[in-house]
């Protein structure tokens, strides 16, 4: 197992992909004015990929009805531009 690093674009909805049939979101943070994510990984599998979904809602803001639940919550950002980001995240693998 890895622990890995994945920097977040500020948007809704985005999707990671990782070689493994193992991914396990950990947290996030702002490291250098950035959002990021760091997840448990397992080892490479050739042919098994895995798919992170990550939605982002900033404190107040409409959400999808999707993967935003408490199961999926992974942590809530304050960044130092006084943005506030709630982030939650689901694994699927393919």
């Amino acid at each position: 197992m890895r622990i890995l690093k994945y920097e977040l674009e500020i948007t809704d909805y985005q999707t990671i992909r990782a070689e493994s049939d193992f991914v396990k979101p950990l947290s996030v943070a702002e490291q250098n004015g950035k959002l990021v994510m760091w997840a448990q990984v397992g080892e490479p599998i050739a042919g098994i990929r895995s798919v992170i979904g990550v939605e982002i809602v900033g404190t107040g803001n409409y959400h999808f009805d999707g993967i935003t639940n408490h199961e999926n919550f992974i942590g809530t950002v304050a960044m130092s531009n006084g943005r506030v980001w709630h982030v939650f995240a689901l694994v699927e693998v393919l």
